[in-house]
């Protein structure tokens, strides 16, 4: 983890538009920058004009990216006018690990009869935005049977766990009959022929495989609902990035035929 300080010292009279300037930039570093863990503006309860940003990455390249955006290099000139000085900063790593935990869900996939219905509601009960629903040419799904498929859903531009909104279709594992409840929760694997071996020695079912031919590896499993009625999706790190650029940007980049 990497944690960055800027101290400021605000001009006399500039507080409020120092302050309204800060807020459009943390607007968009949690709307485009799921690396960026935590992004804090301070003031002294002491009062006076310094201010305190403190901003936590997950990484090198976390961090990277954010000194890249467009809207950094267009806030910088806006915030200077404001300020006394150049803000003080100072780049902080962590000295004692934190605990090595295991990752958990990254997301929550949820069949709705109206992809664009859906949206717009979560979108009004939780103040949030969605990605633009992709559409994923999957060559073979087996839920049980083989057929292709066409499974168009979308993401939402939170931190994870992400809501994925799948628009329900035909018959099988996101037919009509499983919306209205959660039908699964997605986890990434790195190992996907391993974990398909151990969810058999577990005695946890499969509901569904995608796959790109009747001889591959799946790149997602849908486990049935063994664990206490919950399903698992079990989906390829390769596809990691794809996903986190299309949070980022609302954008699917590519990966699987995308439209």
């Amino acid at each position: 983890m990497i944690t960055v300080t800027a101290r400021q010292v605000v001009k006399a009279g500039k507080e409020a538009e120092v302050e309204v300037l800060m807020a459009g930039l943390t607007a968009k570093i949690r709307a485009n920058e799921p690396g960026c863990v935590g992004f804090d503006y301070l003031k002294p309860e002491e009062g006076g004009n310094s201010r305190l940003v403190v901003e936590r990455y997950r990484d090198d390249a976390a961090l990277e990216f954010h000194r890249s955006t467009d809207y950094l290099r267009d806030f910088i000139p806006n915030l200077l006018e404001c300020l006394e000085e150049f803000p003080e900063v100072h780049v902080y790593r962590d000295v004692t690990p934190g605990p090595d935990l295991p990752d958990s869900f990254f997301h929550v996939g949820i069949v709705v009869p109206d992809l664009e219905a859906a949206i717009a509601r979560y979108s009004e009960v939780f103040g949030i935005e969605f990605t633009e629903p992709a559409t994923f040419k999957v060559p073979r799904l087996e839920d049980p049977d083989p057929h292709p498929f066409e499974l168009v859903c979308a993401f939402s531009k939170t931190g994870a766990p992400y809501y994925e909104l799948i628009q329900a279709d035909g018959d099988g594992i996101v037919s009509a009959k499983n919306a209205g409840q959660i039908l699964y929760y997605g986890v990434w694997e790195d190992d996907m022929a391993g974990r398909l071996e151990l969810l058999k020695k577990q005695g946890v079912g499969i509901d569904a495989a995608f796959r790109k031919d009747a001889g591959s590896t799946p790149f997602a499993v849908i486990t049935a609902p063994d664990l206490m009625g919950a399903r698992i999706e079990y989906v390829d790190t390769g596809d990691r990035g794809p996903i986190d650029e299309w949070v980022r940007t609302g954008i699917y980049p590519g990966g699987l035929e995308s439209e």
